[in-house]
């Protein structure tokens, strides 16, 4: 008996799993998945048919019950569940156990509670996800933080508090509520909690003082009790750090698909599994009208929590109308199968013709890199000699500001062309909303492949940024790529990166593909890769720089900037450490990195070319934001909007692409995604807050529009100020405010001569301010009224519908 299931469907619907990540996706993804419902007309198969939005469709033969997966850890204080001590660490009085419910009273915004284990919780297992039970009659955040064995020291963790992973708004009351989160991408200050062993959870039960507060539980769930209890069906699935949209079955399951194929077809996909016995993946095609099955291939996945990528020829099916059967057998019933992205594509016919849109899409996002350290924009060393040549047989944007200048807000403008607070990015574990359409969701909306590396949390699916993709390489997915990474912060990724992107390009070579590319290197600490390391150093400077690194530590505040070795030039001074030297030796590592990544891009060119699509081919190569080198006191980035780290490069290169060409006008990073669509000949989004760079490119008379830059301060410390900047006729305004004194402070530069504002103008051109000025409050209201309800996403759906996102990982 087989049971048909989806909305498309009369019978009975089993629920969809939720398999990891965080909310993504858009309407355009949940239309193509309900689009997929109907069936194509059979004279005119869709090119690409992605099995995974035809789940509404399929036939499961042999379905296999979800086993039931009884709790595993569960703190409680009713003397059930697992056994813990707990101590108040700061802010909290009257603790005790009352009722079976650990009950106190907070004293401070920032109350600390510490419980302890005797024995680890999911050794050598992922942290999946956490749930809190709690009480608090005032307040209005609550928040929980798992800490590993081997973490940071405690007391970095408390003061850290908007790292922590479980942080939700909290419903002061009378009545117990559970909170609720994923923990398995959360970024916890040196990586994502990935394999650990937990022994000390943190819970702040409130974030006012004088609320009183019970705790009845805190329930962790690791990655081996989440995958017990999955039901088949779609959903996001990573194996080691590499995750894929998936189809989950549990042996002896089948998945059959009713579909015609197209011209020249081939099924794309990867096979997995997370434990011993591993199952056997079999694909099989039945002709409509016939009744013998024809076995396509029998699959091993070669190790467990490794994905096994293949490509399947269909040829001799071509046009026909068939079955396509994806099934699973183990020597246990009900072992999982997981089957990544499975979709029948039709391989294009070798073409170049000028009017086709480009066949490969390439976004090279270079972090950390600031522009006047290019060789193509006149600096003095050869630091990227490819993107140089590129730049020359493609057009260079001379003048491009991002538009954050931290990653995690400034990848989503690039992605979605929103500006950050449109989008809702501020802090850590801010999400764009699920109704927001990325540049990989456009694109495999129109039957593109998709691929992304993400080499920091922030630019993967912690921000949604993994919707549309059908493969994310996860920055922990470089433990299985490197033997050894060098560096305390594991920040050399180009390498790496692009080895498994040329892989899947090549599987991928005659199809049309997009493929977000972050590569990592330039950012602290920035000791290259060798030989990238002595290009402009000498024999002893790594070591006199140890030196002085160990003789200014002692002296930074910050947590966060002490670890990554970012002193401000008053902090070098109390060290006595010679700024000019430690500057220099900073900058010869960090010339030495942006050559590394370079010579990555040229490996990218070359395997175009050995491929057959450098004439098909559209690049981008661009940054999020720049580097500070003590031009304004400090280290770092995202801290200020100045030139250092707003001027950013940009490239196009390729398919529609004029030679040659530099465009003086000042753009936006905003402005990439519409213009990549519009040159692949894609619609843009009605929200996109770019515009399409075309007519720079074609060599029209555009008026440059005006370029802004904005770094929000946090909203909990009243001395924190908002900052800032517009880029405007050559002058850059930037405005510091503080929203709860109303206190504002403007500061004015030439912006194309002094492109690192140095130089303060506001008191010998205060016209220029008064003009500047309300323009930039006009964009700031404009831009935080145009941000969209996160609920958004579900208001329009029917009660199915929000599931069916869940189990892409789209909306929570």
């Amino acid at each position: 008996m087989s049971e048909l299931v989806g909305p498309c469907s009369p019978s009975v619907r089993r629920p969809t799993p939720t398999l990891g990540l965080r909310p993504a996706g858009s309407a355009l993804i949940l239309a193509t998945l309900l689009a997929a419902c109907g069936p194509a007309p059979e004279d005119a198969p869709p090119a690409t048919q992605a099995l995974l939005d035809a789940w509404g469709t399929v036939e499961i033969e042999n379905p296999h019950p979800t086993p039931e997966v009884p709790p595993k850890a569960e703190l409680r204080f009713d003397g059930s569940g697992v056994a813990a001590t707990w101590e108040a660490v700061q802010g909290i009085e009257d603790l005790r156990v009352e009722d079976g419910r650990l009950v106190g009273r907070t004293t401070s915004e920032n109350p600390v509670l510490l419980l302890q284990t005797e024995d680890p919780l999911g050794s050598d297992d992922e942290l999946w996800s956490a749930a809190l039970t709690v009480r608090a009659d005032k307040g209005s955040r609550t928040a929980l933080h798992p800490v590993r064995s081997s973490g940071p020291p405690l007391p970095a963790v408390v003061d850290r508090q908007d790292e922590w992973p479980l942080t939700s708004p909290l419903l002061p009351g009378e009545e117990l509520h559970t909170y609720t989160k994923e923990l398995d991408k959360v970024f916890l200050f040196e990586m994502p909690m990935a394999t650990t062993e937990v022994r000390r959870i943190l819970v702040r039960p409130s974030d006012e003082a004088g609320a009183d507060f019970a705790l009845e539980s805190v329930r962790l769930v690791f990655r081996g009790e989440h995958l017990a209890s999955l039901a088949s069906g779609p959903g996001w699935q990573g194996l080691s750090e590499v995750f894929r949209e998936a189809l989950v079955a549990r042996a002896p399951e089948t998945l059959a698909f009713r579909l015609t194929l197209p011209e020249r077809p081939w099924l794309d996909l990867a096979v997995g599994t997370v434990a011993e016995p591993t199952p056997t993946f079999q694909v099989t095609v039945t002709p409509k009208g016939e009744e013998e099955a024809t076995v396509v291939a029998e699959l091993e996945a070669e190790k467990v929590d490794r994905w096994s990528a293949h490509r399947l020829d269909l040829g001799p099916w071509a046009g026909q109308a068939v079955t396509l059967r994806l099934a699973a057998e183990a020597e246990e019933p009900g072992a999982l199968a997981l089957w990544g992205h499975p979709t029948v594509r039709s391989s294009r016919p070798p073409t170049a013709e000028d009017e086709e849109p480009p066949q490969t899409v390439v976004v090279f996002l270079t972090d950390t890199l600031r522009r006047d350290h290019l060789d193509a924009w006149g600096y003095g060393r050869e630091t990227a000699p490819t993107l140089t040549r590129l730049a020359g047989e493609g057009t260079r944007f001379a003048d491009t500001i991002a538009q954050a200048t931290w990653t995690k807000a400034s990848v989503p403008s690039i992605l979605t062309s929103l500006y950050p607070l449109t989008a809702g990015i501020r802090g850590l574990n801010d999400r764009i909303p699920a109704a927001e359409t990325t540049l990989a969701e456009a694109y495999r909306a129109a039957g593109y492949a998709t691929f992304a590396t993400s080499s920091v949390p922030f630019s993967g699916q912690l921000t949604n940024l993994h919707q549309g993709v059908e493969v994310m390489y996860e920055i922990g997915a470089l433990r299985h790529l490197q033997e050894e990474l060098p560096g305390v912060y594991q920040s050399k990724t180009a390498a790496a990166w692009m080895g498994v992107y040329l892989d899947w390009l090549e599987r991928h070579r005659d199809v049309p593909t997009f493929a977000f590319f972050h590569a990592m290197d330039p950012h602290s600490p920035f000791q290259p890769h060798a030989p990238y390391d002595e290009l402009w150093t000498e024999a002893g400077d790594a070591e006199r720089f140890e030196t002085q690194a160990d003789q200014v530590r002692p002296h930074i505040e910050s947590p966060l900037l002490k670890r990554f070795m970012a002193p401000s030039r008053e902090e070098l001074a109390k060290a006595g450490v010679d700024e000019e030297s430690f500057v220099a030796h900073e900058k010869n590592w960090y010339d030495g990195s942006i050559r590394g990544v370079d010579d990555q891009l040229a490996r990218l060119v070359e395997t175009l070319d050995e491929l057959g699509l450098t004439d098909r081919t559209l690049l981008a190569f661009c940054s999020d934001h720049g580097e500070e080198f003590l031009e304004h006191g400090n280290h770092w980035h995202g801290m200020t909007t100045y030139g250092e780290v707003a001027n950013v490069p940009l490239v196009l290169w390729g398919r529609g692409v004029p030679q040659g060409q530099v465009v003086e006008a000042t753009v936006q990073n905003l402005d990439l995604a519409p213009t990549l669509l519009e040159l692949s000949g894609l619609p843009i989004p009605e929200r996109a807050q770019g515009r399409s760079l075309r007519p720079f490119l074609e060599g029209a008379d555009t008026r440059p529009r005006p370029a802004f830059t904005g770094n929000p301060g946090d909203p909990r410390d009243p001395d924190s100020r908002d900052e800032f900047s517009l880029v405007e006729d050559g002058w850059k305004l930037v405005w510091f405010h503080n929203p709860e004194t109303e206190e504002s402070e403007y500061q004015l530069f030439d912006h194309e001569t002094d492109p690192l504002n140095l130089e303060e103008l506001a008191g010998e051109h205060p016209e220029v301010v008064e003009r500047l000025a309300p323009r930039l409050k006009q964009w700031l209201t404009h831009v935080q009224a145009a941000r969209l309800d996160p609920d958004e996403a579900t208001a329009e759906m029917s009660a199915e519908d929000p599931e069916r996102l869940r189990s892409l990982g789209y909306v929570e």
